[in-house]
């Protein structure tokens, strides 16, 4: 069986959290911040929502109730362990054959890989689910000796209510493996296929690239239009399309200009995949709220460095000239800054 911590339990940790467990691994929970809701209870919906600081003594006493499209209903679901921290002395001496970080990709202090370095051990196998390119460096560079894994993922997933998890359809993820120089390349692809076991063992869609860094982008991509513009606006992407026709065009450009960031880096982005990004059916059949634009309402620290300021500083690296990216970056990061520095929340 095998040991697996998940750190970050918002939504689409949560949903992670009971795929591992359904596949039969022994699932360890990190909320942070979110532990005394956690040890309580936490119940899964899968639909949209934000925990609050006390999720996880919430999953902890009462466990998850976690509703799924796809998976049913899971009324008091619990986990091997409900910790806040890596560092949990519950968990000492505990070797984990796998640490799949979920947190958001925000700017935090201590780091990501700070936090869980008291869980790695000699053989544990770290896989990043997050948005955003350049998310395994820090990994990579603090546990040079560890396979470092990673997957972009698409699910809806959402938290309406503290505990409650709301899971509609299917999710899916495209998953492959950070290459590192200073590992053999046959025992990072071993790691890769032995995880690849645990999401056939629960029946998860998976696609297992040969070059991450290429979905990467592509995902990323996709969250820097719509993520970007539904929070500056704290429109629907179907309220936001259906105000101008100007709203099209700027989506347009912004894809196009990610889409050039990445072919220039040799990256394979194809015209169809653009063009898919903004023709979905449900970009107007109701419209996505995106998780940025829920952040946004909420005025919470958003996704800003991985989404948006890393591809503008590749962009500048390569001498490209990205003037909507640019634009975005600057509206995103000033919303942002104020989120984070202002003493009270401001009425949007």
């Amino acid at each position: 069986m095998s040991e697996i911590l998940l750190f970050g339990l918002g939504a689409v940790g949560a949903t992670h959290a009971f795929i591992f467990q359904h596949a039969g691994a022994k699932v360890t929970v990190c909320a942070r911040s979110n532990y005394s809701v956690v040890e309580s209870k936490v119940r899964v919906r899968s639909a949209s929502a934000a925990f609050s600081p006390t999720l996880i003594a919430f999953v902890a006493l009462q466990g998850l109730d976690f509703r799924s499209e796809k998976y049913g209903n899971q009324p008091g679901l619990k986990f091997a362990r409900a910790v806040k921290t890596p560092a949990d002395e519950s968990i000492k001496g505990v070797k984990f054959d796998y640490i799949v970080c979920c947190n958001k990709a925000i700017g935090m202090s201590p780091t990501a890989s700070e936090q869980i370095a008291p869980a790695v051990s000699e053989n544990t196998t770290i896989l990043v689910i997050q948005n955003g390119v350049g998310n395994g460096d820090e990994f990579k560079e603090r546990f040079p000796n560890n396979v470092v894994l990673s997957a972009v993922t698409w699910v809806n997933a959402n938290q309406p209510e503290t505990g409650v998890i709301v899971h509609k359809g299917q999710e899916k993820m495209q998953i492959g493996v950070e290459w590192s120089d200073k590992l053999d390349r046959a025992a990072q692809q071993a790691k890769l296929d032995e995880f690849l076991k645990i999401l056939d063992a629960a029946k998860s869609e998976y696609e297992a690239v040969p070059e991450i860094q290429e979905w990467r982008w592509k995902k990323t991509i996709w969250n820097c239009c719509w993520n970007t513009l539904t929070a500056v606006t704290l429109c629907n992407t179907k309220q936001y399309l259906e105000s101008s026709d100007s709203a099209y065009i700027t989506a347009r450009a912004l894809v196009d200009e990610m889409a050039l960031i990445a072919r220039t880096l040799g990256l394979n982005i194809d015209d169809a995949y653009l063009d898919s990004l903004l023709s979905r059916p449900d970009l107007r059949n109701g419209g996505i709220t995106s998780s940025m634009m829920m952040d946004a309402k909420a005025q919470r620290p958003m996704e800003v460095e991985v989404i948006l300021s890393a591809p503008l500083r590749t962009a500048k690296k390569l001498g490209l000239k990205t003037p909507v990216l640019e634009t975005c970056t600057a509206l995103v990061s000033a919303l942002d800054w104020r989120f984070q520095n202002q003493t009270e929340k401001v009425s949007p």
